[in-house]
């Protein structure tokens, strides 16, 4: 739990920012004076698989002490930290290029997370709402969900694509943006050192002269407040853009629905008429010829010159833009931010993927396609007892699974082909036993289901990839057991006399599982998170785990009292699945992937000879 001290400094911090009277100061202070926030960096970092990633030198997570962290501290004190350039690797697009990433070394993933920690403090709390990427409590399908919700009757969507944003970040202007709100010069300029480090690629040391590298801890926040220039300069677009409440009505909506109207008034005078009274009737029968002919007309003009919409959604460097209007001023309004990026962020957009869409086509955002579904719709109502048709709202904006993508995931992930709905077994898991195996399937299903729940499409898409799984799954058992997919069938399956209670079923001496359904995701909704923006020490508040773990100076493995312990950490939990030695049998029983050690223990583990011997009490 955080200090009332560090943290009355954090809510300080974002106060003087949100107030913007004067700018912010001290940062570097609180990062040297303050162990606290470097034992919060450690615990942010340390449960991420690319905690145990090697930067340029050997050192990982694994081995982590208080002393490492009072060591940094200490050199950044005395000005001797070095700044190490990051490790380049690559890893596949879905396009087929390569996605160069930047691995810094463990003790800069730790410098760059009490700086995030800090930045956030400062320039969390006046990003724009409409910012999604890299945010606390926000996600993408915050992003999409306030697409689905609030971009009703959207005309054209604009895409926008960045070439190559993390690699194309002018240092120069970004640091200007921070010195827009922060006066601490050790702070920029260590922030400076870690654009200016450079890579090392094939052990090719490269020099950088623009760019965050992608991988580092630092680069999202960084990203966002270079991109917080196009947020403030696209929400004043908005602002001069977006006038009149609705849409005016057509002359030949008003003049039929001034029909009804009459006729109404007409049928509430006969309200006191017995029942089948022919005049009465007659009314009812011209009202209800009147209402088809009239929700058959379009109500709005759909090129009203007093009503204009401009919406805009940012993920990262990924952003689109929704708009009422004519096409051409929509293409003004895409020239205008081009020429904005280009001039005021130094970045350039792809022309081939910057463009402008009819809302029946859509675009492709954060792996959905959002496009519009049908225009008005029609609603049954009963005024005075009398029934009859009304035509509310506008096209409405929907989200779809993409059936590339659905294409493409059966494909990589071994389940067969999507079209064809031909399932394959799987090779590499017929060494696993068989609720393993279902938990390989499991994850992966619950993954894209979890995924693309907000999806129009979901039932008819997910049930298709479910159907091809299930009979992958099977063939996977029937190769490992020289048997059928029948027979697999007849063993696994959970009988019931209810079709939602059918599914496979697989269990051993220890634990048991089964097959999900894409039936079992909850589709109501992202839950709110309850924490809140307005002060960013409230996201890290909260009781640590591991650091009390570490706190409490007890070896874990043989019990020894002693205030020189280190944390001993694992990738996951699987790479130690067979538990052939004592540790790994404790890790295994605790399910947790870190172990509190003295310094005898953890060397004798690394030299492979720890003793196999019982934890004593003290």
């Amino acid at each position: 739990m955080l200090s009332n001290e560090l943290r009355k400094k954090l809510d300080g911090v974002s106060k003087c920012s949100v107030k913007g009277d004067h700018k912010v100061r001290n940062l570097f202070k609180i990062m040297v004076n303050n162990f606290e926030i470097w034992d919060l960096a450690h615990s942010n970092i340390a449960s991420n698989k690319g905690a145990t990633t090697k930067g340029i030198d050997d050192v990982t997570v694994d081995g982590h002490s208080g002393e490492r962290s009072i060591e940094i501290m200490n050199q950044l004190r005395n000005g001797s930290y070095r700044v190490k350039p990051v490790r380049r690797v690559y890893i596949p697009k879905p396009n087929g290029k390569q996605r160069p990433l930047g691995l810094p070394a463990y003790h800069d993933k730790l410098v760059q997370e009490v700086c995030r920690i800090l930045l956030e403090a400062v320039f969390e709390p006046t990003f724009s709402s409409n910012s999604y990427g890299f945010r606390p409590s926000k996600s993408c399908h915050d992003a999409l969900t306030t697409i689905h919700k609030t971009w009703t009757g959207t005309k054209w969507f604009i895409e926008f694509d960045i070439k190559g944003y993390f690699d194309n970040i002018n240092h120069e202007r970004l640091m200007t943006i921070l010195s827009e709100r922060i006066d601490d010069d050790r702070f920029l300029a260590l922030i400076r050192k870690m654009l200016k480090a450079g890579y090392v690629e094939d052990w090719v040391y490269h020099k950088t002269y623009s760019g965050s590298p992608q991988g580092g801890v630092i680069s999202p926040i960084l990203s966002n407040i270079y991109l917080d220039k196009l947020d403030q300069y696209v929400a004043h677009k908005c602002q001069i853009i977006n006038r009149g409440k609705e849409r005016r009505s057509t002359a030949a909506y008003h003049s039929k629905a001034g029909k009804v109207e009459r006729i109404r008034r007409k049928l509430r005078k006969t309200e006191d008429y017995p029942e089948g009274t022919p005049e009465r009737d007659e009314l009812i029968s011209q009202l209800k010829v009147a209402q088809k002919i009239l929700v058959k007309e379009p109500r709005g003009m759909t090129d009203d010159p007093n009503f204009r919409r401009l919406k805009y959604c940012r993920y990262a460097d990924d952003f689109v833009l929704g708009f009422i209007g004519s096409k051409e001023e929509a293409g003004k309004i895409m020239e205008e931010i081009t020429n904005f990026l280009k001039e005021d962020l130094f970045l350039e957009t792809s022309d081939e993927k910057t463009k402008i869409e009819h809302h029946e086509k859509g675009v492709r955002f954060l792996g959905y396609d959002i496009r519009t579904w049908g225009t008005e719709y029609v609603k049954k109502v009963i005024v005075n007892g009398v029934t009859g048709y009304s035509r509310r709202g506008t096209a409405q904006v929907h989200l779809w699974v993409p059936f590339e993508k659905a294409k493409t995931f059966c494909d990589k992930s071994g389940y067969g082909n999507y079209v064809t709905r031909k399932a394959t077994h799987k090779n590499q898991l017929l060494h696993m036993s068989d609720v393993e195996i279902a938990y390989s399937y499991n994850a992966e299903l619950r993954g894209i289901c979890q995924y693309y729940k907000l999806a129009a499409n979901y039932s008819e898409a997910m049930w298709r990839i479910h159907d091809i799984a299930q009979l992958s799954l099977l063939r996977t058992l029937a190769s490992k057991y020289k048997s059928t997919s029948r027979k697999m069938t007849k063993k696994y399956m959970i009988k019931s006399t209810k079709w939602k209670d059918q599914r496979l079923g697989f269990r051993n001496e220890v634990r048991g599982t089964e097959l999900m359904k894409p039936s079992d995701i909850s589709r109501s909704g992202k839950s709110e998170s309850p924490k809140s923006v307005d002060s960013i020490s409230h996201f890290y508040g909260g009781r640590n785990e591991l650091l009390n773990r570490r706190k409490e100076e007890t070896c874990e493995y043989c019990g020894t009292k002693t205030a020189f312990v280190e944390e001993h950490h694992i990738r996951a939990l699987k790479d130690i699945r067979k538990g052939a030695t004592r540790w790994e049998r404790l890790m295994m029983s605790r399910n947790r992937k870190t172990l509190i050690l003295c310094v005898p223990c953890h060397d004798l583990l690394h030299v492979g000879k720890l003793p196999d011997r019982r934890m004593t009490t003290n």
